[in-house]
């Protein structure tokens, strides 16, 4: 028989896809931080989804990324509560506009893995309540994060592993503070 524990707290990050005629950088990290707090902004220019989303959020060329990846260690349980306060948010921007001016997608950084929240049902995802999903994206293997099959391929790409190996790095040495 296991007894049941509590696992070790998490990173909450963000990516925030924008249209940068309606929202600026600073704007989009003020929102972030207001309910994350400090965080580390991650910047690339690799976004294979960016025609995708150029459909419903205008053109390419206005679209603009960023990570934000929370700083403080928090229990994992919030992802539901932060992926349903990403969706208003976003539906709020929305009807001040004529089309999709934000794209924020909530994930949870685990010394274990990293996931993502999504509204949508796979295989690979499993549901957590009242309508959330999570999307197992990265695992840990030899000490490091490793892509799966289904990974989005900018969720895969090295410099966004080696970012992220960095965030557990940092998440591990906040756990072991914690513990001592």
């Amino acid at each position: 028989m296991s007894d049941l524990t509590l696992p070790s707290p998490g990173l909450f990050f963000g990516s925030a896809l924008f249209n940068s005629n309606d929202l600026d950088l600073h704007t989009v990290i003020k929102i972030w931080t207001e309910r994350f707090g400090t965080s580390i902004e991650f910047h690339h220019n690799f976004f294979p989804m960016k025609d995708y989303y150029s459909k419903q959020m205008g053109e390419g060329q206005l679209l603009r990324r960023v990570i934000l990846m929370s700083m403080a260690p928090a229990a994992r349980e919030l992802l539901i509560d932060h992926k349903i306060w990403a969706d208003d948010l976003e539906k709020k921007i929305t009807n001040e506009k004529s089309y999709r001016a934000l794209n924020l997608d909530i994930g949870l950084l685990t010394l274990e893995n990293l996931t993502l929240a999504t509204g949508k049902n796979f295989a690979h995802r499993i549901y957590l309540g009242m309508g959330v999903f999570s999307d197992l994206n990265l695992q840990i293997e030899n000490k490091g994060f490793k892509a799966l099959p289904w990974t989005y391929p900018d969720y895969a790409h090295p410099d966004f592993i080696q970012f992220f190996n960095w965030s557990r790095g940092f998440l591990l040495r906040k756990n072991n503070e914690k513990n001592t």
